[in-house]
């Protein structure tokens, strides 16, 4: 066996998360090399998910608010959409996003190896390049392989020209009818992006609540933004069979209550059914991993099970968003060089759970930071919770908005901040505001001294913060009674 090179660190998987604890190790002063294998350079976000789906959905969410305007005491025609136009600002945009990565991956930083790659043993990688196999040795390796959609087996759905995220991006055309699966941030997001267009939008919701995981208060707001909007929603429904005929797809589904069959037809059908990390290839059980392994297990170090083994991003984070698969990068990359000083020390750089955020840019947006109610207490934590409307609140009246609301929620013996979460106008550019203040472990108390401009829609963290201290004070007054 020839070993082509050998490296203080290499990192597989050239994205976002891989690319921070490539140019983070590199900084502490490690041989670092990168292992890609994607056809085309620059990472998930930048090509077929953060970037331009966001880039759509503010076409959409512009056509929506001209369509929208006679509130507003505007009398327009309804907007109409060009479609050329909109894919060309999108791939000018994805262009500009995409070049600045692939440079910084091809400049000589970094050597760059390109194809698939898979653990021959702890130690010892094996790279099937377009110009041969290679193998490679490494002290240290970071994982940022990513992740790809989970397509669930139901018959027919594979013999049918379904939609995943990766083609709403090429916006193939917009049909007039849409079923969406799924009601995670992808699900959400395709089914705002095509009823701002003018397409008649069915969701497919397999459980209650409408949004899994956020607090009760905002997935009902979200329930009723969608009934405004006319977005249809199938609750408790199993979907058997997808067929496709004439031009459209025929759905099947059964009521999981009364097991009544229903048949739905639609020009275009949108499965989203989430990720799942990808890591099938890597043959990890050579590196000392289990051969079942789903997801690679991390702790706040970033670090597995094998010590000189760290991952990062979708195929090993909790929560597969892009800010934190750039931080668990980052993490990895200091504790690689951390490890190669001494394996015994302790680390120093760590990623904070409980600072998670997730953003789901409907219209309006939902955002939740930190724990929710549900999950504060079971970690133990005795919770107090405030809400505050958008309809109550100065900026919130003037841009209209009639179902969004904000929740605090903090410790009751400490006053600390646990979470916040909310559905408003943009809410997640603000959101920040309490990121911060849970990164800095404010009390409520501390959080409302600090000033916020009126009238903007993010002091509505503040009115909900003063509810929350006379919630806390009522409470304190009822125990002494």
């Amino acid at each position: 066996m020839d070993i082509k090179a050998s490296y203080d660190l290499i990192v597989i998987g050239g994205g976002s998360g891989g690319y921070a604890a490539a140019r983070t190790a590199k900084s502490h002063g490690l041989s670092v090399a990168i292992i890609d294998s994607a056809e085309e350079l620059g990472g998930l976000c930048i090509l077929r998910g953060c970037m331009p789906t966001k880039a759509l959905l503010e076409t959409s969410n512009r056509l929506r608010a001209i369509n929208e305007a006679d509130e507003f005491g505007i009398q327009v025609s309804p907007g109409t959409l060009n479609i050329d136009a909109l894919r060309s600002r999108k791939e000018r945009l994805i262009d500009g996003f995409k070049e600045y990565r692939v440079k910084a991956l091809t400049n000589g930083t970094f050597p760059l190896y390109r194809g698939p790659a898979e653990f021959v043993d702890a130690h010892l990688i094996k790279v099937d390049t377009s110009d041969g196999v290679l193998f490679l040795k490494a002290k240290t390796f970071v994982i940022a392989t990513g992740s790809e959609e989970a397509i669930p087996q139901i018959e027919g759905l594979s013999e049918t020209p379904y939609w995943t995220s990766d083609d709403i991006v090429d916006l193939p055309r917009i049909p007039d009818r849409v079923v969406v699966m799924g009601t995670g941030a992808v699900g959400m997001e395709s089914a705002f992006l095509f009823q701002g267009f003018g397409s008649q939008v069915t969701i497919l919701s397999r459980s209650r609540p409408l949004l899994s995981g956020m607090e009760p208060d905002i997935s009902e707001a979200m329930l009723q933004r969608c009934e405004d909007l006319g977005i249809d929603i199938f609750f408790e429904h199993s979907l058997e069979t997808v067929a496709h005929e004439g031009g459209e797809f025929i759905l099947t589904l059964v009521d999981k209550s009364s097991q009544k069959t229903h048949t739905l037809k639609t020009d275009a059908f949108v499965v989203a059914t989430g990720r799942k990390p990808r890591i099938d290839s890597l043959k990890l059980q050579n590196a000392g991993f289990e051969e079942s392994l789903k997801r690679i297990e991390i702790d706040q170090h970033s670090q597995t099970k094998c010590p000189h083994i760290f991952a990062a991003g979708d195929c090993a984070s909790p929560l597969a968003v892009v800010h934190l698969a750039v931080i668990q990068g980052e993490v990895a990359g200091k504790n690689s060089a951390s490890y190669l000083r001494d394996p015994q020390a302790s680390f120093e750089s760590s990623w904070n759970e409980k600072l998670n955020i997730l953003g789901i840019f409907t219209d309006p947006e939902i955002v939740q930071v930190g724990l929710t109610e549900e999950t504060a207490k079971d970690k133990g934590h005795e919770v107090i919770s405030a809400t505050y409307r958008y309809d109550d609140q100065g900026k919130g009246e003037i841009v209209g908005e009639k179902h969004g609301l904000v929740k605090l929620i903090a410790d009751a013996k400490t006053g600390k901040i646990l979470g916040a979460s909310g559905m408003g106008p943009h809410v997640i550019d603000y959101s920040h505001t309490m990121t911060v203040a849970m990164h800095q472990d404010l009390t409520v108390e501390e959080f409302v001294s600090i000033p916020s401009y009126h009238p903007t829609l993010g002091e509505i963290w503040s009115y909900v913060a003063e509810d929350f201290l006379d919630e806390m004070n009522a409470s304190s007054f009822s125990e002494e009674k």
